[in-house]
């Protein structure tokens, strides 16, 4: 009896081992393969990636789906195969391929486009604590994009993902809170802490909205227009269509023509239509000179 005892332990502890070693081993391969991507060896990669991944590993499944969707290293995208690789690495609850299926859906690449499906495959990646599903589910509920609008989901999803640092997620949430029709009670002083958040994590609209709050002094804070400025500027550098509308417009007043014009450029060339009647107008003038 202690015989069979003792051999029972045997096999489970050489299995719980050898699992072990498989696991690491399918981690050395998984990086080795990641490193070969980074160099742009791709072929090394998928092989590299499909041992791996033939070992378990969803990370690998996911290189893969990334590889066969951008087209890497074979000889034209195959978005059906990295729909595949990304649904292995679902089956085993990984919540970046959910968030990269929901993706899919939303653009449309592969398969039939299809937000709410997109809404789907983003709330199983959002509740498994994907960040970038958080805030994309948040913005597809303010939005209404394909399912219908609901502030108060849209509140909830980018709270989680403000929580882990989103900057995208905090500048809206200061846009609620800015709000007196978006589903939470105004509140300038929270728009404007949301608004600081996200824009000392570079998000160009956060930036704009904070070079406002000093402008006018707002939401506690000082009026400040060097402040203001600052952050105006950063916006603007940091490609913010109304940033660069609002510099060209600056210029203007001051009758610097060359600056307002090269803002306006700026921001009708990201689709900014009042921009656009500005360089309209200034090159209607100069056509005249």
């Amino acid at each position: 009896m202690m015989n069979k005892l003792f051999l029972a332990s045997a096999i489970v502890l050489l299995y719980s081992f050898s699992t072990a070693a498989t696991a690491q081993d399918g981690t050395d391969l998984y990086n080795s393969a990641k490193d070969a991507y980074a160099d742009a060896d791709y072929s090394k990669a998928i092989d590299l990636a499909k041992e791996s991944a033939s070992q378990g590993s969803s990370e690998a499944m996911i290189l893969l789906g990334d590889i066969y969707l951008a087209g890497n290293g074979i000889p034209q995208p195959d978005p059906q195969e990295a729909l595949n690789w990304y649904m292995a690495a679902d089956a085993q609850d990984n919540n970046v391929a959910q968030y990269k299926i929901g993706n899919m859906y939303y653009d449309g690449h592969g398969v039939n486009q299809s937000f709410p499906d997109a809404a789907a495959w983003f709330e199983k990646a959002a509740n498994g604590g994907n960040v970038d599903a958080q805030s994309e589910l948040g913005l597809m509920y303010f939005r209404g994009r394909g399912i219908p609008r609901n502030y108060e989901l849209a509140f909830k999803w980018f709270s989680m993902a403000a929580e882990q640092n989103d900057a995208r997620a905090m500048c809206y949430l200061g846009g609620m809170y800015n709000n007196n029709n978006m589903g939470v009670k105004t509140n300038t002083l929270k728009a404007a802490e949301y608004w600081r958040k996200s824009a000392e994590l570079g998000y160009p609209e956060a930036e704009f909205y904070l070079g406002q709050m000093y402008m006018v002094g707002r939401g506690g804070i000082a009026r400040n227009a060097d402040s203001a400025m600052i952050w105006i500027n950063k916006a603007a550098i940091d490609g913010n269509a109304g940033a660069q509308y609002y510099l060209g417009e600056s210029a203007l007043r001051r009758n610097d023509m060359e600056n307002a014009k090269a803002w306006f450029e700026k921001a009708a060339g990201q689709g900014h239509a009042k921009a656009q009647q500005q360089l309209d107008n200034i090159n209607g003038v100069s056509g005249q000179n």
